[in-house]
């Protein structure tokens, strides 16, 4: 799945001209969906190498294909997660953004087949 951004916000919704993380018009493949009550919430990697979520009103869709790797997990009662299920495992992303050499290899192997899914 891929998505175009075409608005630009920061964290508290408010419009921004620039932003480091995200380029008007910049093409960016979808590496999870988190619904949480209330709030969606779309995770990709854009202009800075770490991956963020990003509010999905900032995006319109270029490709729908869903990569098949995605599975639907429940972290906590009324949430859902469309993502690779390695990426679910508790601890997953504590220990990724502690760079530990596991983590960071798996994020990289289900990202790269992410972006193969959906050229």
């Amino acid at each position: 799945m891929k998505i175009r951004c075409i608005e630009l916000k920061n964290w508290r919704g408010e419009p921004e001209r620039r932003s480091s993380w995200l380029k008007i018009g910049g093409v960016y493949h979808v590496l999870g969906i988190q619904i949480e009550p209330n709030r969606t919430m779309i995770q990709l990697v854009g202009e800075e190498p770490t991956p963020a979520l990003f509010q999905p009103e900032l995006f319109e869709v270029v490709s729908s294909i869903m990569p098949s790797i995605w599975v639907i997990t429940s972290p906590k009662s009324g949430w859902l997660t469309l993502a690779p299920e390695a990426w679910g495992r508790p601890g997953f992303w504590e220990e990724f953004y502690d760079r530990e050499p596991k983590a960071v290899a798996c994020f990289e192997e289900y990202r790269k087949m992410i972006i193969e899914s959906d050229p």
